[in-house]
């Protein structure tokens, strides 16, 4: 299966810095990509620099073999609370895929993923489908307001995956 990555972004009015970092990584040998999203608290250089500590960080744990729900469980637990509006510094959203479509899933404060699935019918018109699939929720053991939702999904040939932060929903 051949796996395509892309990121758009778009800085907020006035700023000189996205709020928002996206890191990916392929391991051919592994027959593996990761990719990670995160939001940083605000906008600016400040959430900027939150985003990619976080995105960065999760890519190198995964990059050593660490498995992704472990991985994005440390980060979600160690994430530190603003004291003025009480929530984390920023959220994510990972994947681990392999080429046989087998994708594993973690998301921690962004926006639901979109799964799409695309197929094409006898007269070689594509038809498409939004997938709502299953999770596993996890609770923070040190925040009560911060879980991580948790897929295992299976994907196939024309299917699309698309990550946003709370700036596309909002």
């Amino acid at each position: 299966m051949f796996i395509d990555i892309a990121c758009s972004q778009k800085k907020k009015y006035n700023q000189n810095a996205y709020g928002d970092y996206f890191a990916s990584n392929r391991f051919p040998n592994m027959n593996r990509v990761v990719a990670v999203l995160s939001d940083g608290l605000g906008s600016g250089i400040k959430a900027n620099i939150l985003a990619c500590m976080t995105s960065t960080m999760l890519l190198k744990f995964m990059e050593n073999h660490f498995d992704i729900e472990k991985s994005c469980e440390i980060i979600m637990n160690s994430l530190p609370v603003c004291k003025v509006r009480g929530i984390s510094y920023s959220t994510f959203s990972a994947i681990d895929c392999f080429e046989d479509g087998n994708a594993k899933i973690v998301e921690e404060g962004n926006p639901d993923f979109i799964w799409i699935r695309g197929k094409y019918n006898d007269s070689n018109k594509p038809q498409f489908e939004v997938l709502k699939p299953e999770y596993q929720s996890i609770q923070s053991k040190d925040f009560k307001n911060r879980k991580m939702k948790v897929y295992n999904i299976k994907l196939e040939k024309y299917d699309r995956i698309i990550f946003c932060s709370d700036g596309a929903t909002q």
